[in-house]
């Protein structure tokens, strides 16, 4: 992180991007992926709207997102990244809970409620970001809370 704002320096940026790239570019030559490369690969298959992000890796590296571009193709894809992980770990239990509920009783689609899941967990993270502090998790544990009382 760089010191004056608490964001990560263009260099963190581009690594953790090229992490994407890399995983992507090796799921579509079918060639061999550990098992982050392939959460990444899965990720980013659910979002065919992104895939044009990966046809120039220069782009891809260094674009800058404005906030009225929409939602950060990279930022999605990493919130995504980091849901998947708290399902399989089961870390925060409630992110599991959501997904069990929205599922069994409510019906909804997986993807569907990922989005649900990602909205919270990227409000988190802005706020985090606004006042320079860590994520609360008991705070977006208790925002997941919520939504299964809905």
């Amino acid at each position: 992180m760089t010191e004056a704002n608490n964001q990560p320096s263009r260099e963190q940026l581009r690594a953790h991007r090229q992490i994407f790239w890399d995983a992507w570019q090796k799921a579509q030559a079918d060639l061999p992926l550990n098992a982050l490369e392939v959460r990444i690969a899965r990720v980013i298959a659910m979002h065919p709207e992104y895939h044009h992000f990966f046809n120039d890796m220069d782009t891809f590296l260094e674009r800058d997102f404005q906030v009225d571009d929409g939602m950060n193709p990279y930022l999605h894809l990493s919130l995504h990244l980091a849901i998947e992980e708290q399902l399989a770990t089961k870390h925060p239990p409630e992110a599991a809970k959501l997904m069990e509920h929205y599922m069994l009783n409510l019906k909804k689609e997986r993807h569907e409620t990922l989005h649900v899941i990602l909205e919270v967990l990227a409000e988190t993270v802005y706020q985090s970001q606004r006042t320079g502090q860590e994520p609360d998790p008991e705070t977006y544990a208790g925002q997941l809370r919520v939504l299964m009382q809905s």
